[in-house]
């Protein structure tokens, strides 16, 4: 008979863990986007012809 508590849990585990790793990712893009756009900013500061 399959031991289907343990597969629950193995697959809950490892579906956590995925989740925890798209977040990092999630959280690596979101800071990459505001550095890109503080730069841009920051590079056209200068910029103003007013």
């Amino acid at each position: 008979m399959a031991d289907f508590k343990s597969m629950y849990y193995h697959l809950a585990g490892r579906v956590a863990g995925a989740i925890e790793a798209l977040e990092a990712i999630t959280e690596t893009l979101k800071q990459a986007q505001q550095t890109t756009e503080d730069m841009f900013i920051d590079d056209n500061d200068g910029d103003s012809d007013t």
